[in-house]
């Protein structure tokens, strides 16, 4: 390749014809086509009838795209399953380990006089427990 290229050096002549006349007939070409499509469009009546809906449609759509993105993104739970009872216990525990915090006002108000649940949170048996209250003295003043 030539690496002193110059402009100048390429001859400057036409490379494109223009069929003749073709400027004379363009005008009425153009008029002929853009006649011949404006027949096929609707009558005026329709037209205007979809002008005045627009504007009641565009609402209508906005509201039914924000509504069905309401029901898309908020999750559903079917009625009568979510019971405590269905859900195994190691889950319960699970669950409460890392999100209750129970305070003793909260264990005050749970009425546990007509059971035994010793056994039921400290896995040992009512004679047991009673023998090592005994070996703590609760019932001595503190110091």
């Amino acid at each position: 390749m030539n690496k002193d290229f110059k402009l100048s050096d390429i001859p400057k002549h036409n490379i494109y014809q223009v069929p003749e006349g073709y400027f004379d007939r363009l005008p009425m070409r153009v008029m002929e086509r853009t006649t011949a499509t404006g027949n096929q469009h609707h009558s005026p009546v329709y037209t205007s009838l979809w002008q005045a809906l627009r504007v009641a449609v565009a609402p209508f759509i906005l509201l039914l795209v924000f509504v069905g993105a309401y029901f898309l993104s908020t999750p559903t739970q079917k009625a009568g399953n979510a019971s405590i009872a269905n859900l195994p216990d190691q889950e319960i525990v699970d669950y409460l380990t890392t999100y209750a915090q129970v305070e003793a006002t909260d264990l005050a108000e749970l009425s546990v006089a007509d059971k035994d649940i010793t056994s039921d949170f400290l896995n040992i048996s009512p004679n047991v427990a009673e023998s090592e209250l005994e070996y703590y003295q609760l019932n001595e003043e503190p110091f």
